[in-house]
């Protein structure tokens, strides 16, 4: 009775996450733009992590779909085992903690980065479980071998070896990110005009 419970707060918290995950970094962003003093070197560390994070992301979308930005489970084309996913379970997750981390770096504020770390830790891993119960459930066994060998956070250096069928197209990707990109480019642009400006 107490797992039941114990999974269903777990499940709710998970469900919320997912839906609100497009909103819950405004007060990052805000926090970012009020105490942001940039200068070379912090955007020089800072811009390689935007990068790699938005490299991450295309690459990523360019298999999975734009159903990576569904408000409900189940969206996706199906199981993807190729690409980025080869590596890591979790490509997009992770371009996204790498994209945030770069900003911080970008912006000079680097206490955020420890709020960061706890923020992305306590919003993503309730949606990450909430996600995988539901794969293994709609995939069975494919997907528990895939969780065995494919690690969830940290890539490895080889790819799975039972890729699925999945095309990648940059086309879907761009169309997918341009939400992203335009936030990344006016997040970044809105800290150095504060900056200039100094207000």
């Amino acid at each position: 009775m107490g797992n039941t419970t114990e999974n269903m707060i777990s499940s709710k918290i998970g469900n919320l996450f997912f839906k609100i995950r497009s909103f819950t970094p405004i007060p990052f962003i805000l926090a970012l733009l009020y105490f942001a003093a940039p200068v070379w070197h912090t955007v020089a560390i800072g811009v390689p992590f935007i990068v790699v994070g938005e490299f991450l992301r295309i690459w990523a979308v360019g298999y999975a779909g734009a159903s990576t930005r569904a408000r409900t489970l189940g969206a996706a084309r199906d199981l993807v085992t190729t690409g980025p996913y080869g590596y890591v379970r979790n490509p997009l997750y992770l371009g996204n903690f790498l994209l945030s981390l770069g900003v911080c770096l970008v912006a000079n504020v680097y206490w955020l980065v420890a709020v960061l770390i706890v923020g992305y830790f306590f919003q993503y891993l309730p949606i990450i479980a909430l996600e995988e119960a539901y794969l293994l459930e709609s995939c069975g066994s494919v997907y528990q071998v895939y969780r065995e060998q494919v690690p969830r956070f940290i890539p490895q250096f080889y790819s799975y070896p039972e890729a699925s069928p999945h095309d990648f197209s940059f086309a879907r990707a761009i169309k997918s990110e341009k939400r992203t990109l335009t936030a990344i480019v006016c997040v970044v642009g809105l800290i150095f005009a504060r900056h200039i400006i100094g207000v």
